[in-house]
């Protein structure tokens, strides 16, 4: 008998909770925006098993933290995971791997899509997906265009929840003793619409607070340190975005097929300072992308997509910031959007494992190098 793997993938999502009728027990999230317009966030974790296929997250086995903001027995649900999750990096050694996912996905997909990747990349780490609320209900055209929109708008509104989910990591490891430090890396995989929800958490966490709010208790990530982002919301004024308000959290950002302007890295209000809380950002595009150069685009009047063509402009971007493009490597009779090579294709796969080990854009097998810092996986 095969014994099937199994995976925990642990979770942060600003979901609305689904609870049992007449009961308080959390058994799925939905999707629409959670408590205090999307910005409250809850943690937990899941078990999904590997199959030949892809995974299939067990609902039964979801824990969600128990949280409590107020009082003499108030508990946070963050502390709980982080600290599952610190324990593991640190007797085991073994990184972690956050993924941000893309337009039409439920959270019982969000958890299968982290769990399929963390097998398909053959990467021993901890995986960790956050799950802003998507529709995910794999509709016929022209149905399509309006699920698009609500994503749209429930991904730029998700932002501030992934931002306070950053703040929250940061208050709790500069909480730890030296000694409880793991020392292991973070790395991060954006895909798609998440792209576009990550440039959203860059600018919140641009605009947080750094001092104390005059009157108020000393700001904590659970409560006010991103009140005034949240206001920011309903017309009141915030402070101004800062880049030096940023922080190194990962090592490597990987963006897939991203679902944002092709000069996004030269907007300040976009992704132009992402490179600053990273070692190091690699973008992946490929030209015959659907989803980007057709619903993406039509729906919003855009123009290029990151996802398409890379960055317009490379001149103008940092340095920390490469380009691949997987054109030659991707098959549409596998993937006919060509927009989930990231998961599927093995070249892509082994380019992106390369990444997260950290090599050298240069020493990585199977790239051709287009230009500065523009490469393209070869078919071999």
């Amino acid at each position: 008998m095969v014994t099937k793997k199994k995976v925990t993938v642990y979770f942060a999502t600003n979901r609305m909770p689904i609870a049992g009728k007449g009961s308080d027990a959390i058994f799925d999230f939905g999707p629409d925006l959670g408590p205090i317009d999307g910005t409250a966030v809850r943690f937990g974790s899941a078990e999904a098993t590997i199959t030949k296929d892809g995974a299939e997250a067990d609902m039964g086995s979801l824990y969600v933290a128990p949280e409590k903001l107020f009082g003499p027995d108030a508990r946070r649900g963050s502390r709980d995971i982080f600290e599952r999750i610190r324990t593991d990096m640190q007797n085991k050694g073994r990184p972690t791997l956050v993924l941000i996912h893309g337009f039409s996905n439920t959270f019982q997909d969000a958890l299968e899509r982290a769990a399929w990747i963390s097998h398909f990349y053959g990467i021993d780490a901890n995986i960790f997906v956050f799950s802003w609320p998507s529709l995910g209900r794999n509709l016929p055209t022209p149905l399509p265009y309006v699920d698009y929109a609500h994503d749209r708008q429930t991904a730029e509104a998700s932002g501030i929840a992934v931002a306070r989910t950053m703040q929250i990591l940061y208050d709790f490891i500069d909480g730890l003793q030296r000694e409880r430090l793991c020392q292991q890396p973070l790395h991060l995989i954006a895909h798609s619409m998440g792209v576009y929800v990550l440039r959203h958490a860059l600018q919140a966490l641009m605009r947080r607070p750094v001092q104390p709010i005059v009157g108020l208790p000393e700001p904590n990530s659970d409560q006010q340190a991103f009140d005034e982002g949240r206001r920011s919301t309903t017309g009141i004024p915030t402070a101004n975005a800062d880049a030096n308000r940023l922080r190194r959290t990962f090592e490597e950002i990987v963006l897939a097929a991203g679902d944002e302007d092709d000069d996004s890295f030269e907007d300040s209000h976009e992704l132009r300072y992402l490179p600053r809380i990273a070692r190091r950002v690699t973008i992946y595009h490929t030209h015959r992308d659907w989803i980007l150069s057709t619903l993406s685009r039509v729906t919003k009047f855009n123009g290029p997509r990151l996802g398409m063509n890379g960055p317009d402009n490379m001149a103008a971007v940092s340095d920390k910031v490469a380009s691949v493009d997987v054109s030659e490597v991707i098959n549409a009779s596998k993937d006919f959007q060509s927009h989930q090579y990231y998961r599927i294709f093995p070249r892509v796969r082994d380019d992106i494992v390369a990444v997260l080990g950290g090599q050298a854009n240069e020493a990585i097998n199977g790239r051709a190098n287009s230009s500065a810092h523009r490469y393209r996986i070869v078919t071999q």
